[in-house]
């Protein structure tokens, strides 16, 4: 039986502050790929000074509240271990619609901070860019969805004193909430981009929905819809529940989400396949059956296509979410030889359990779907160091507000080509993404 294969990344930094990773993911006794996470290991400090804290991220946000009267700001949950608020923000009057998280992953701050900037702008300049895209999209934004996670301390070095370190997971232990305690807990939290569930909270709770003969060992594989949704999520963080809601409310025409990841350590190398220089910036689109055969996990007649593709994405929505990510590609390519230019992309496949492809179906509110997308920035390690922290700035910086007018012109992102985002390199061969 031929199986798609993956490169392996054990003991490469692939999410930035704290760790280096050793990849939990794994293949089951059916040859089935289980999705996992980088677990925490050989920790080394780096300065967080430059990112807002979680007082200061909403002392930052009533500020521009209290001196624009566009943006409407509301808390819509609390973390589970340090019950912090999980703020929301919602900007803009134009009928195409945008929701936009960062932050699940705590040690991945990025995008929190150039969300930040992006809704500062969107709330006080007088642009007319900002005009442009205000009269014509609108933002609901979660600019940091995992405060456990993002505000996280410990003695990493062992001398007696906790430092700020960051880290991915939050910080809420499993007891005994559903049938099993689910692959993606570990070290005292949740992966919360494991824990959404494409059915709606009505339809599914984890203490009352599930049955015996989903699990396969600590993976839920949930039928739904004539098809397995394998390592799907149980949606028990309240952050994951906060999210839903919010996107529910929203009913957005888009869904970005903004991550981490590690370098292509040593361009040029392996097998051929690498980028011939530092690859900063990941781009993925979700799609459906439409581009089943521009799959790069899917030998014909071989695997479940709920493995391969989202069957509930349909071609409209697959042409967008391509088309967005070739947007993003095209602008930072027109840069130049420099480092703007080596965008790389991931050869995509449904991760149950993630913002993207437990949501976007959006199940709830009547089936039609989102268009989808994920960044992930490279970021600090032994080999980028902090010096890269502008760069990946600039390169979220670039990436959405460019986006942004271009949805404000096209909401159909009619002048984008499909074939933009395929003629990209796939980042690191075969190498699936941890998102």
């Amino acid at each position: 039986m031929r199986r798609r294969t993956f490169v392996k990344a054990a003991g490469v930094t692939t999410l930035g502050l704290a760790a280096t990773g050793t990849a939990s993911a794994r293949y089951d006794d059916d040859q089935r790929y289980r999705p996992g996470g980088p677990r925490l290991g050989n920790e080394r400090s780096i300065n967080l000074n430059a990112f807002h804290t979680n007082e200061e991220l909403a002392t930052e946000l009533a500020k521009i509240e209290d001196r624009s009267g566009r943006i409407d700001l509301r808390e819509i949950g609390r973390s589970a271990g340090r019950n912090d608020p999980i703020w929301e923000v919602e900007v803009g009057g134009g009928d195409t619609k945008i929701h936009l998280i960062t932050q699940i992953h705590g040690d991945e701050p990025i995008g929190t901070e150039v969300a930040l900037e992006v809704i500062k702008k969107l709330a006080q300049s007088n642009s007319r860019q900002v005009d442009r895209i205000l009269d014509n999209l609108s933002f609901t934004i979660v600019p940091r969805v995992n405060p456990d996670g993002a505000m996280y301390r410990y003695d990493f070095d062992g001398d007696g004193d906790e430092e700020w370190v960051a880290r991915r997971q939050n910080t809420q232990p499993w007891d005994g909430e559903s049938r099993y305690r689910p692959y993606y807990h570990y070290d005292g939290g949740y992966d919360m981009n494991r824990d959404f569930n494409v059915r709606p909270s009505a339809e599914f709770d984890p203490r009352t929905d599930d049955e015996e003969a989903w699990w396969t060992d600590d993976y839920l594989d949930m039928p739904y819809e004539g098809h397995t949704l394998y390592s799907s999520g149980l949606r028990l963080t309240p952050e994951v529940r906060a999210v839903t809601e919010s996107f529910v409310e929203a009913d957005p025409d888009y869904a970005i989400t903004h991550h981490h990841k590690g370098g292509n350590l040593y361009p040029g190398s392996g097998d051929g396949n690498q980028p011939p220089k530092q690859t900063l910036l990941s781009v993925m689109a979700q799609y459906g059956e439409a581009y089943l055969d521009r799959s790069p996990f899917f030998p014909a007649g071989h695997e479940p296509v709920s493995e391969a593709v989202n069957p509930f994405i349909d071609a409209e929505t697959s042409d967008r979410s391509i088309k967005l990510n070739s947007l993003v590609i095209d602008a930072l390519g027109e840069r130049g030889n420099s480092v703007f230019d080596s965008v790389t992309r991931y050869g995509y496949y449904p991760l149950w359990g993630s913002y993207l492809d437990g949501l976007c179906p959006n199940v709830a509110n009547g089936g039609d779907p989102v268009a989808g997308m994920l960044y992930e920035v490279a970021y600090q390690t032994d080999h980028l160091g902090q010096k890269a922290f502008g760069r990946m700035l600039e390169l979220t910086r670039v990436s959405f507000l460019e986006s942004f007018d271009a949805l404000a012109e096209d909401p159909d992102l009619g002048e984008y080509d499909v074939e933009t985002y395929f003629d990209t390199p796939l980042y690191g061969a075969s190498t699936a993404p941890y998102r």
